[in-house]
């Protein structure tokens, strides 16, 4: 009978361990998820500031996020002619809002200006609420960093990212 009371101790002491180190576990996730809820802070443009890739940026509720900078071959064959911009775009605001790589400048190092390159790119009215994800594609003619230059379509903010492809 005692052997059998023991077991059932053990057996109860290892399950409340086994718990403690579960609730211990979902305690350092939801620090580790409020970190990462910190990290991704919203700044509005003003004239002097340059952003970079990842800064979340609003522009009147419309939140631009410039993820990614790759290289990508043309249908020429040059392995870097053409330079991809992944994004993510999201409308805070209470109405539809446009966005379209049509309103990107993106100038090399020199301050050559990229022209827009035919593929899939970027253009959505997006409704309040909702996130786009996609890209920009742009034919290069120099080197990075790149510069590139959003303005707003439906007000005369501008914002401005330093870009360097990895």
């Amino acid at each position: 009978m005692k052997k059998w009371k023991l077991g059932l101790v053990s057996i109860m002491g290892i399950v409340f361990s086994l718990t403690a180190c579960a609730n211990a576990n979902d305690d350092t996730k939801a620090l580790n998820k409020q970190i990462e809820t910190k990290q991704e802070v919203t700044v509005k443009p003003t004239a002097n500031k340059q952003f970079k890739l990842r800064d979340h940026v609003d522009l009147l509720g419309l939140i631009v996020t410039f993820e990614k900078a790759t290289y990508l071959q043309d249908d020429k064959g040059d392995k870097n002619g053409v330079l991809q911009i992944a994004m993510n775009v999201e409308n805070n605001s209470a109405v539809t809002r446009g966005f379209t790589t049509i309103d990107m400048e993106i100038k090399d190092k020199d301050g050559k200006k990229l022209a827009i390159y035919p593929s899939e790119n970027l253009g959505e009215k997006i409704e309040a609420g909702m996130k786009v994800k996609g890209a920009g594609y742009f034919k290069v003619n120099g080197n990075g960093p790149y510069t590139i230059i959003y303005k707003d379509q439906d007000s005369d903010i501008k914002a401005s990212w330093k870009v360097e492809v990895k």
